[in-house]
């Protein structure tokens, strides 16, 4: 998918981002333009994410 350059205009990535805004950007910016592969740094971020709340037995609630 090209450049959606409209989106990366109304959606900077925060100065200093913290980790949980890294993580919510890149999702947002997968499902909006995905101009480019996800850091590994996020994807690794996302399946531990997914590892502890597997273990934790809860659920999602979308």
């Amino acid at each position: 998918m090209p450049l959606n350059a409209a989106w990366h205009k109304a959606h900077p990535m925060p100065k200093n981002a913290t980790l949980d805004e890294r993580v919510a950007w890149h999702l947002a910016h997968s499902a909006a333009c995905n101009c480019r592969p996800m850091p590994n740094s996020i994807v690794a971020e996302l399946a531990r994410r997914r590892t502890a709340l597997a273990s934790s037995g809860e659920t999602r609630k979308d």
